[in-house]
Formats: structure tokens, C-alpha cells, sequence
């Protein structure tokens, strides 16, 4: 990346992306004004964003660039290439498939989200927005992780999901892709003909108890193991492999709702935006997902820096994210100062 000690944090900013991103000029100028802004205000409203955002014009003309800005469509696969760029040390990636949802009025969002496991968090990576609530079907999941597979050969790959991610024709597209599930599965999911909880009967609190041998589930041929929890709950689980990697897999799924969380009600309230068109949501989602890559990217060296103290639960007192977060807002807000000459270090770590 050039030097970009002496520009303004828009410009080098914008400098990086265009080394990446393959958009019109003034197209970018938008989308590095709107990152920076998204993050100095924690807000993706766009009339709250007018007065913070750095383009020219009076507020109308502002707002109305902001709202053709989101009205245009993002090449495909421009957040899931800058994100695997980062992470193309990594060998194995584990994938997490999940779904979030709000209600705006009487319009629901409801986005069906394919991201790659980071630290403690889930990086977005592709996505669609369903035309309805409630959950997804078969041939919408393929295409969306089939959008992904060409940039993950020479990888092994994980694909972890809960029990409503589930089906023949998936599975098989899985095995197809060369993609290994880590996947739940409902008590009445048939193995080999049987409800898979008749194989699992008596099981006791804390105990994890493996079939003894690969079985047929959904049309391809898996391990299946089932535990219980304190509080009775069962976990039926179909993978490849080994019993016991695969359950810390399954484990970071979390991750994904720590990232869901980090956009929305601990982060950037995606949930507050007005917008309700499917391909607005989609566009705005992609500046919000570049924002939050870059501050969990600045929270870890931030916390190579200065690592912080766990507190008596075990944790630190703030998150990678919510580190990063914190150092670029006050970065942004004071140019100027001490900590706004950080910013040329912050910026490298959003270059791949």
C-alpha cells in the first residue's frame, strides 16, 4: 500500500480500496465515506449519517448520493475475495451458515449469511435475503455457498450449521463441493431408517456417546454422536472425522452469533436501518460487513499492543471487535491528535 501518512483518512481510505475493488471512482468515494462514517457514529441510518459523512454538497444532496449509493449493486463476491485475502495463510476455514432476522413495520429482513470463522468471530462473506420469514430452502443454501467454492479450492473446509440447515439434496451438494458437515440434526432425523434419538436412548447428563460406525444420513454416508447437556438438552451431531474436533466445530458456531451481534445491538444497528428493499439492505450489509472486519482487524493489534487483563469470568473486558471499534472511533475523531497518527497503522490492517 502507498504511503499514506500525510492524506486525510478518507483519501487513504479510499487509495486502499481502489486497489481491490473494481468500482467507479465515485462510486468508492461513497463507500469510504460511508465506512469511516458507520463506524465514527455506530449507525447505519442514513439522514444520521448526513452530518458526519465527509462529501461535498449541501445535506439534500448528500442524503440523496447516500441513497443512489445503496440503490446500487455490489459486484458479487467483492466482500468474500477482500475477506478470504486476509485469511489465505489459513489451511482449513471453517464456514458457519446461519440466518438473522428483524421486522421493520410490517416488512420482514431476513438474511440467510454464509461467513468464515476469525478469532472469536464470524466474517461475512456472501448472502441473501429471503423473500419470507422462517427458514431457507435447499436449492437457495446451494447457491449461495456454491457463490464461494471456486475461491476456496486447495483448502480443506468445514461447514458448520444448525438443524435447520438439513435435507438430502444439501447434504449431497456438501459432499459434491468437497465440503465437510459439522451439522445438527433433529431428533427425527432419519438414520438408516430410524429416528436418530432411538439410537441414543438413556443417554445421561454430560455423557457424549458416539455410534459405533458410519452410517447413512441424508443420502451420504457420516459419522453421528449425541450428548447431553445439564439442563437436558440433546445434541445430535452428523460429521466427518473425529468425535471430539468435531464438537469443538460445532462449538464455534457461536462465533457467528458473536459477529450477528457486533453488527446489530453491540455494534453498528443494522436492525435501526429503513431500508427494506432486499438489494438495499444487501448493498448497506456490505458496508457494515467491511466495517466490522477492519475493527476486529485493529482490535488484534491493538491487542498485541496492549493485551488486556481478563476479568474474574474469565473474559477480557472487551471484545477484538469492541477493542477495534473503540480505537478507530477515537482515531477518527481526533485527527489531529497523538492517537489520530495511529491511523496509518490502522489502516494497514485492512490491506490484505
Amino acid at each position: 500500500m502507498k504511503n499514506t501518512r500525510s492524506r486525510p483518512p478518507q483519501s487513504s481510505l479510499y487509495a486502499l480500496l481502489a486497489q481491490h475493488f473494481p468500482l467507479d471512482p465515485r462510486r468508492l468515494t461513497v463507500l469510504s465515506a460511508l465506512i469511516l462514517s458507520v463506524i465514527r457514529a455506530r449507525s447505519v441510518v442514513l439522514y444520521q449519517l448526513v452530518h458526519i459523512v465527509d462529501l461535498p454538497g449541501s445535506d439534500d444532496t448528500v442524503y440523496q448520493r447516500l441513497k443512489r449509493f445503496v440503490q446500487f449493486t455490489l459486484p458479487d463476491l467483492l466482500v468474500a475475495r477482500f475477506v478470504l485475502a486476509h485469511l489465505q495463510n489459513e489451511q482449513q476455514l471453517l464456514l458457519v451458515l446461519d440466518r438473522t432476522n428483524w421486522k421493520w413495520g410490517s416488512a420482514d429482513i431476513n438474511i440467510l449469511l454464509l461467513s468464515v470463522r476469525w478469532q472469536t468471530f464470524s466474517f461475512p462473506l456472501v448472502w441473501t435475503l429471503l423473500p419470507h420469514s422462517g427458514n431457507s430452502n435447499t436449492t437457495t443454501r446451494i447457491a449461495l455457498v456454491e457463490q464461494v467454492v471456486p475461491l476456496l479450492e486447495g483448502r480443506k473446509v468445514l461447514l458448520v450449521a444448525d438443524r435447520e440447515f438439513i435435507g438430502k439434496e444439501w447434504f449431497v451438494a456438501l459432499r459434491r463441493m468437497n465440503i465437510s458437515p459439522v451439522i445438527r440434526l433433529r431428533a427425527d432425523s432419519v438414520v438408516e431408517g430410524s429416528p436418530v434419538w432411538v439410537r441414543f436412548k438413556k443417554l445421561q447428563p454430560g455423557e457424549v456417546r458416539v455410534w459405533y460406525k458410519s452410517v447413512h444420513v441424508y443420502g451420504v454416508t457420516l459419522r453421528v454422536l449425541a450428548c447431553k447437556n445439564a439442563f437436558g438438552q440433546t445434541l445430535f451431531l452428523a460429521y466427518q472425522g473425529h468425535a471430539g474436533p468435531a464438537l469443538k466445530c460445532y462449538a464455534l458456531r457461536w462465533t457467528a452469533e458473536n459477529m450477528h451481534q457486533a453488527l446489530k445491538s453491540r455494534g453498528f444497528f443494522l436492525e435501526s436501518t429503513h431500508l427494506t428493499q432486499p438489494a438495499r439492505v444487501s448493498t448497506l450489509l456490505a458496508v457494515v460487513a467491511l466495517a466490522f472486519v477492519w475493527c476486529c482487524l485493529v482490535g488484534e493489534v491493538e491487542e498485541h499492543r496492549d493485551p488486556s487483563r481478563c476479568l474474574k469470568h474469565g473474559y477480557p473486558p472487551k471484545s477484538l471487535f469492541r477493542r477495534g471499534l473503540d480505537a478507530l472511533r477515537t482515531t477518527l475523531s481526533k485527527p489531529k491528535s497523538g492517537s489520530g497518527r495511529a491511523f496509518p497503522l490502522f489502516l494497514a490492517t485492512f490491506d490484505p
